[in-house]
C-alpha cells in the first residue's frame, strides 16, 4: 500500500485503545534507553525472550490498528532496538499522544 494514501488514524475503538495502551506502557517502563529525534523514537531494551516476544506481539498488533506507524526492530545480543517513525502530516494532537506513551523511558 502507498504510505501517502495510508489513514493517520487508529482503527480501535475505546475499550480496545484503552487496552492497548496500557500494554505499551508496561513494555516502555522497560526500556533502558529511549531517544526522540527528527520523527522517530527509537528505544532500546533489555534482550530478554519474553520481553522480545512481547514486543513483536505488539508491533504486529500496531501494524493491524495503526498501519500510519513504522516500527523496525534490530536484536542485539544485549539489546533490542526498537525505532518507531511518524509520518509526515500526522496532527500534532496525535503526535503529541505517541510521544507520551512510546517517547518516555
Amino acid at each position: 500500500m502507498d504510505r501517502s494514501a495510508q489513514p493517520l488514524a487508529c482503527s480501535l475503538d475505546d475499550t480496545e485503545l484503552a487496552a492497548r495502551l496500557d500494554a505499551w506502557r508496561t513494555v516502555v517502563r522497560r526500556a533502558t534507553t529511549c531517544r526522540v529525534e527528527d520523527g522517530r523514537i527509537v528505544a532500546g531494551y533489555p534482550n530478554e525472550p519474553q520481553l522480545r516476544d512481547r514486543l513483536q506481539e505488539l508491533i504486529a498488533l500496531e501494524r493491524e490498528c495503526c498501519s500510519f506507524l513504522h516500527f523496525d526492530v534490530e536484536e542485539r545480543p544485549d539489546v533490542i532496538v526498537t525505532e518507531l517513525r511518524l509520518p509526515e502530516g500526522l496532527a500534532d494532537a496525535a503526535r503529541t499522544r505517541i510521544l507520551k506513551v512510546f517517547g518516555t523511558s
